[in-house]
């Protein structure tokens, strides 16, 4: 992957033409290695019952056109993530969407909950999230997946949004997380998203803000960011930058 916009977290610009591919799960890892897997998650679940073992989407082969990779159990990503020394029998790089809001006011941007089992306390641009078998087909749809995070997340339907095509993928150097940034427009004022995140959304986040473009450089320099929304921020703002003579 290449640093195209530099920083510690190496982005990938996405063609328009970029897809995803479904390819076979690889054979199970060794015997200790799953008995370690399962020990991580029945450890966890001790102390969060309520975490759940979805099924989750990991890349095999990433390029600007396309990303290769199968469908594995989520208890599998959280327990390479506990344990990165499971990587080379694992080799899970889990898929997430990050989508950057638009609205008439400005970008909207979200704390997570320091309760959070990963990143807690960074801001965000919601809606985020792990990409998860929702349906019963074998494909992969991220306007579906960013828009299903849109209503977890911030209570938001898809009536409201308009979805852009991928922008880039973007890996967390010690994770092997791989976020496929994206921006989504919408004509409601921050209020009402705001509105609508108080009365509908889970508790991903717990404080939202509207930053419009003229301030997102000096949000930039006095905030916790996440990479993938500083890109994602950084690459908006300037496409929508007059262009002069």
């Amino acid at each position: 992957m290449t640093r195209s916009f530099g920083g510690p977290w190496p982005t990938l610009p996405l063609s328009a033409s970029f897809r995803i591919d479904v390819e076979t799960p690889p054979p199970a890892a060794p015997e200790d290695v799953e008995q370690e897997i399962t020990h991580l998650w029945q450890q966890a679940c001790a102390i969060t019952p309520a975490l759940f073992n979805g099924c989750v989407f990991s890349a095999s082969c990433v390029t600007r056109t396309a990303i290769k990779g199968y469908w594995t159990e989520y208890r599998r990503v959280f327990a390479q993530m506990k344990n990165p020394a499971l990587f080379p029998f694992l080799r899970l790089q889990p898929l997430a969407v990050v989508g950057l809001a638009h609205t008439p006011d400005g970008y909207v941007l979200g704390r997570r909950n320091p309760s959070s089992i990963y990143q807690g306390n960074f801001w965000q641009s919601p809606p985020a999230g792990s990409i998860e078998k929702r349906t019963d087909t074998q494909s992969v749809n991220l306007a579906e997946q960013i828009l299903a995070e849109a209503t977890e997340e911030l209570g938001l339907d898809a009536k409201s949004l308009k979805v852009g095509q991928p922008l880039m993928a973007v890996r967390h150097p010690h994770t092997r997380v791989l976020d496929i940034g994206l921006v989504l427009e919408t004509q409601l004022a921050f209020t009402k998203v705001e509105e609508s995140w108080k009365q509908h959304a889970n508790k991903e986040y717990d404080m939202l803000a509207c930053v419009p473009a003229q301030d997102v450089t000096t949000w930039l320099g006095q905030n916790a960011i996440l990479p993938t929304s500083q890109y994602l921020l950084k690459h908006d703002v300037k496409s929508k930058m007059p262009r002069t003579l």
